[in-house]
């Protein structure tokens, strides 16, 4: 993967208008900005994704489809670097797509900078919903890919009673908010709920509200350390662990979290045993930790849909990128997906998995690929009237 070195901003501002990308050896070459952090809080999640990049980027350019150089910034986890990185990108007026941006903090503060430059985001990370923007193209699951079917599966298990888990940003906030209007369809008791400042290991308070409260299942939206941390010392407690269900987990953090994870539910659109055999061998190869996740193989679907539409389009101009990536169906390595012109959001199968060995086993897949459904207008089957309000401790 061709990589370029950072050089300072030269300062420019506004839309670059360009002609098509050049070709070499008879293949479109066209810049990539490449925006993960790989080290840092959550640099598990960044280096996968990274992977899943660089790894569409050979597989491109040996196949002649586009050659693609990747420009790479890093920002460690730093809220603020984003925009100062993008902005970097963006200004000197090679780049005009980005793909990155783990964190919806992340994903938000790119948006100003992408609306001022007239480029697009490629968002290759599962998100809360509630949002649409027209300079960002959502690849990741959305609220309908993940907590809904994650609390589908919760009603046939007989839980009773939830406590809510999360770090102390927009994915922990607005999942929890989420689970909790879910929940309380379904009559269950919500005991509990905190926030953990982001990379923070510290959990002792949660535990004890656990141990005291007792629990039939915890919703856990914690990222990074905090969740490594948390499910360790919930694997120490003495009144036994209750069941641990999340949105967020995948083959990223598997190692880390190592046979405490065992046992955990989690939702998502991809997981490793579902990618075709060739691409699991070849991601395998080209992961950090010798595991394919959903980070990994949703940029590597994002890459190769951009490149594709790039080529189809004969331009990298944004808008007709955009028009031509929501022409048509695709076949990916998540599945076929399709980009709704309206919505921006992909077309995914919603599958729900646990962990059992260090891997994940598929419970349960969605018949094919649902329309997101990212302010959840299309859910059916609530009930008309909500159970009898029950006492809710928010904690922070």
């Amino acid at each position: 993967m061709a990589i370029e070195p950072r050089t300072p901003s030269s300062g420019r501002r506004g839309f670059f208008v360009s002609g098509p990308p050049a070709r070499r050896d008879g293949a479109m070459n066209f810049d990539l900005g490449l925006i993960f952090s790989t080290t840092g809080p959550y640099a598990a999640l960044g280096q996968a994704a990274r992977a899943g990049a660089a790894l569409a980027i050979a597989d491109l350019a040996r196949e002649g489809v586009v050659r693609i150089t990747a420009v790479e910034r890093d920002p460690a986890g730093r809220p603020e670097a984003y925009e100062e990185m993008s902005e970097d990108l963006l200004s000197r007026g090679r780049v005009r797509h980005i793909v990155g941006a783990i964190t919806s903090w992340s994903r938000k503060d790119l948006i100003p900078v992408l609306e001022r430059h007239g480029a697009l985001l490629w968002y290759p990370c599962p998100y809360e919903g509630f949002e649409i923007n027209d300079h960002v193209v959502y690849m990741g699951a959305a609220p309908n890919h993940h907590m809904i079917p994650l609390v589908r599966h919760l009603a046939g298990t007989g839980v009773r009673r939830a406590y809510l888990l999360g770090s102390n940003y927009v994915w922990g906030w607005e999942t929890l908010r989420l689970a909790r209007e879910q929940l309380a369809l379904l009559g269950i008791e919500i005991l509990g709920e905190r926030y953990v400042p982001l990379g923070s290991t510290d959990c002792a308070l949660a535990m004890q509200e656990i141990a005291d409260g007792g629990p039939d299942v915890v919703v856990n939206s914690l990222i990074g350390p905090s969740n490594a941390a948390f499910l360790a010392q919930l694997s120490a407690l003495e009144s036994g662990r209750p069941l641990v269900v999340s949105c967020n987990q995948s083959e990223a953090d598997l190692d880390t979290l190592g046979a405490h994870g065992d046992g955990l539910v989690a939702a998502g659109s991809y997981f490793e045993p579902l990618g075709p055999p060739a691409f699991r061998k070849a991601a395998q190869a080209a992961s950090p930790n010798g595991r394919v996740s959903s980070f990994l193989a949703t940029t590597y679907a994002s890459v190769r849909l951009l490149a594709e539409a790039i080529a189809e389009a004969g331009t990298d101009d944004p808008r007709q990128v955009f028009r031509a990536a929501s022409a048509r169906p695709h076949r990916t390595v998540l599945g076929e997906i399709r980009i709704d012109p309206t919505t921006r959001h992909a077309s995914l199968t919603p599958h729900v998995a646990r962990i059992s060995g260090r891997r994940f086993e598929i419970l349960h897949s969605a018949p094919g690929p649902v329309a997101a459904d990212p302010y959840l207008t299309q859910l059916s089957g609530a009930p008309r009237t909500l159970p009898d309000p029950r006492p809710l401790r928010i904690v922070k």
